[in-house]
C-alpha cells in the first residue's frame, strides 16, 4: 500500500489489484448518500402531497410507510446477496434500482403510483448502505478502514441533514425534483463503480434461509407498525397487544432458527464476539441519540419558532460542516487514540449539549441553537464512526457481509421503532396536556403554556431517547404546577424556563 499516492492493494480472487483509495471511497460515499437522501427526504414535505394529488393524509402516509417497510424487508438479505453475487454486482444493481426508481417516482401520475414506485425504491435503498459498508472492508486496506468508515458514516448524516430541507425547497417549485436531484449523482457513482470497484471476489453458493427471512420480515413490519401507531391505537387496543405478541414471538423464533441453521440469513453467532457486541450496542445508542436531535430540534424550530424547512436547513449547514470535520478527525485519530477514548469524548459532548437543548425556550436565539448544534455534531462525529469501525474490525473479512447487514438492519429497525415510539408518546402526552389546559381555561385554549409544554416535550423526548432518563418519569412532559397556575395571555411565551413536578 502506498499512503502518499493514495493507492492500496486489495485482495481479490485473481490476486493483488492496485486500487485508488479516494476514488473508490468517494464512489461508495456517493452510493450511500443517494440511498440515505431518499430515506429521509419526504419527512418534512409529506403533507404537501395531500394537495398535489388531492389525497387523504392516511393514504399519503404510505409514501413513507411503504418505503420503510420495503427497506426493512430487504436489509437482512444483503449479506446473503453479497456472498452469492458479489459486492460490486449488488452495489451497481442497488444504484441502478435507486436511480430508476427516482425517475419513476418523478413520473407518478397519482398517489398510488407514487406509493408503488417508492416501495420499489425502498428495496434498493435498503441494500445500498450495508453493501457499501461491506465493500469498504473487502476492498480497502485494514490500516485505512477507520478513515474510510468515517467518510462513509458522514454520507448517512449528510443525507439526513440536507434531505428534508432540499425536498421542502423543491416542493415549493416542482415536487418532481425531490426525486430527480439524485439521478445525476447516482449515474456518476454507477459509472465510477463499474470502472473502479474490483469484481474478482469468489461468489459463495449457499441456500437462502427462507424461514429466517420470513420471520425477520414479519417481525420487523409488525413492530414498526406497532410503535408507529401506538398513540392512535392506545395501550388497551387489541391491535396494540396483537402486534406486540406477534412481533415478540417472531423475534424469539428468528433467534432460535438462526442459531440452529447452518447457513443463516444473519449470523447471530457474531454476538459471541464481545468487542463486536459492545461496539454494536454503543453504535445503536449513539445513532438513536443523533436521530432524536435531527428529528425533534427541527420540530421545535418549525412549530415553535416558525421557521420554514428550507430555513431550518440553512441553519443546520454550519453544524453539518462541524460534523464533517469531526468525522474526518475521528478517522485520523482512531489508530492513535483508540475507539474507547473517542467514543467517551463524543458521548460526553452529546450528553452536555442534549441537556442544554432540554432548556430551549421561546426566547432562545437562532444563533444559540446553531452554535449548540455545531458542538453537538462534533460529539456525534467523534463517537459514531469509531463505534462502527470497532464493530466491523472485530470480525473477519469473510464475516464482514453478515456483520454489515446485521449492523445496518438493527440500526434501521432500532431507530425506526424508537422514533415511532417516542413520537407516539409525544403526541399522546401533548393531547393530555392540551385537554388539561382546555379544562382549566376554556376561553384560552391557545395559552402560551402549550408552547412551554411542546418545547419541553420535544426536547425531553430527545433527552430520554439518548438514554439519560428512565421510565417512568412523571415529570417528563410536565410544564410544572407553577406554570399551569399562572397562565400567560394567549400568544405570549411561557416564562417558565425549567421543567418541574
Amino acid at each position: 500500500m502506498s499512503i502518499r499516492t493514495g493507492h492500496l492493494r486489495a485482495k481479490t480472487g485473481s490476486g493483488q489489484v492496485e486500487l485508488p483509495f479516494w476514488p473508490v471511497l468517494i464512489t461508495l460515499f456517493l452510493g450511500s448518500f443517494v440511498g440515505m437522501y431518499h430515506v429521509v427526504s419526504l419527512n418534512v414535505s409529506l403533507p404537501g402531497f395531500i394537495g398535489i394529488f388531492d389525497a387523504e393524509l392516511s393514504t399519503v402516509q404510505w409514501i413513507i410507510t411503504g418505503f420503510s417497510l420495503a427497506c426493512g424487508i430487504i436489509t437482512p438479505v444483503s449479506g446473503y446477496l453479497v456472498d452469492r453475487f458479489g459486492g460490486k454486482s449488488m452495489f451497481l444493481l442497488s444504484l441502478a434500482g435507486i436511480t430508476i426508481g427516482s425517475i419513476l417516482c418523478a413520473l407518478s401520475w397519482n398517489i398510488y403510483a407514487l406509493i408503488g414506485f417508492r416501495m420499489v425504491q425502498g428495496l434498493f435503498c435498503g441494500l445500498i448502505q450495508p453493501i457499501s459498508l461491506t465493500m469498504i472492508y473487502q476492498t480497502l486496506s485494514r490500516e485505512r478502514q477507520p478513515l474510510a468508515v468515517s467518510v462513509w458514516s458522514f454520507s448517512t448524516v449528510l443525507g439526513t441533514a440536507i434531505g428534508p430541507s432540499l425536498s421542502g425547497w423543491f416542493q415549493q417549485h416542482d415536487w418532481r425534483w425531490i426525486f430527480l436531484v439524485t439521478v445525476p449523482i447516482g449515474a456518476a457513482a454507477w459509472i465510477a463503480g463499474l470502472l473502479l470497484l474490483p469484481s474478482g471476489f469468489t461468489a459463495v453458493r449457499k441456500r437462502l434461509d427462507v424461514a429466517g427471512l420470513v420471520l425477520a420480515t414479519v417481525g420487523s413490519l409488525v413492530l414498526l407498525l406497532l410503535f408507529g401507531n401506538i398513540h392512535a391505537w392506545g395501550l388497551q387496543s387489541p391491535l396494540t397487544w396483537g402486534c406486540l405478541i406477534i412481533g415478540s414471538l417472531c423475534v424469539i423464533m428468528f433467534v432460535r432458527v438462526e442459531l440452529r441453521t447452518r447457513e443463516p440469513l444473519l449470523n447471530l453467532r457474531l454476538f459471541r464476539n464481545a468487542v463486536f457486541t459492545i461496539s454494536l450496542a454503543v453504535s445503536l445508542i449513539l445513532t438513536f441519540a443523533l436521530y432524536s436531535g435531527v428529528y425533534f430540534i427541527p420540530l421545535f424550530l418549525e412549530e415553535i419558532q416558525g421557521l420554514s424547512p428550507f430555513q431550518v436547513g440553512l441553519l443546520f449547514l454550519p453544524a453539518a460542516a462541524c460534523l464533517t470535520i469531526a468525522t474526518f478527525l475521528s478517522g485520523r485519530w482512531y489508530a492513535s487514540w483508540g475507539p474507547a477514548l473517542l467514543i467517551a469524548l463524543g458521548s460526553l459532548i452529546l450528553f452536555v449539549t442534549t441537556f442544554r437543548f432540554s432548556r430551549l425556550h421561546m426566547e432562545t436565539t437562532l444563533i444559540s441553537v446553531m452554535i449548540w448544534m455545531c458542538i453537538r455534531n462534533v460529539g456525534s462525529g467523534l463517537a459514531i464512526s469509531p463505534a462502527t469501525s470497532a464493530a466491523m474490525a472485530a470480525v473477519t473479512e469473510q464475516e464482514s457481509g453478515h456483520a454489515s447487514a446485521l449492523l445496518n438492519w438493527l440500526r434501521q429497525v432500532f431507530s425506526s421503532i424508537s422514533l415511532g415510539m417516542f413520537t407516539s408518546l409525544f403526541y399522546a402526552r401533548m393531547n393530555v396536556h392540551e385537554r388539561r389546559l382546555a379544562d382549566s381555561t376554556p376561553a384560552k385554549p391557545e395559552s402560551g403554556c402549550i408552547g412551554c409544554f411542546t418545547r419541553g416535550a420535544s426536547m425531553m423526548c430527545s433527552w430520554w431517547q439518548a438514554g439519560w432518563l428512565q421510565w417512568p418519569s412523571p415529570w417528563l412532559f410536565s410544564c410544572g404546577a407553577d406554570c399551569e397556575q399562572r397562565m400567560q395571555p394567549a400568544g405570549q411565551p411561557c416564562k417558565s424556563r425549567r421543567l418541574s413536578v
